[in-house]
């Protein structure tokens, strides 16, 4: 059985002429993160023996809580700068609170 993709988003597309850099992060089936990066062109091959290079960095389902909380604590210093960028991002939240 296939650990397929749930999500998925860009964090870097760019091309420099001949060269070009992407980079992806996923969350599998499994709940795994997957960071995925493929680099192509002259600039590598001054790294390594052939001109394309591609990487990964998975950190496995029972540290995905933490490494989402710890992105949210440097990121965000207010709940109102979360709702915002929730609301950028178009992700469905609820607020609730108690007088």
């Amino acid at each position: 059985m296939s650990d397929s993709i749930l999500h998925t988003v860009v964090l870097l597309e760019e091309r420099d002429g001949a060269d070009s850099r992407f980079l992806s992060a996923s969350v599998k089936s499994s709940g795994d993160l997957v960071l995925e990066g493929h680099d192509m062109g002259p600039i590598v091959k001054r790294f390594w023996p052939d001109d394309e290079y591609e990487y990964w960095r998975k950190v496995d389902s029972a540290n995905v809580p933490k490494v989402l909380l710890e992105l949210i604590k440097d990121r965000f210093k207010h709940e109102s700068e979360f709702a915002e960028w929730l609301k950028t991002k178009e992700i469905p939240s609820e607020f609730h609170n108690w007088v």
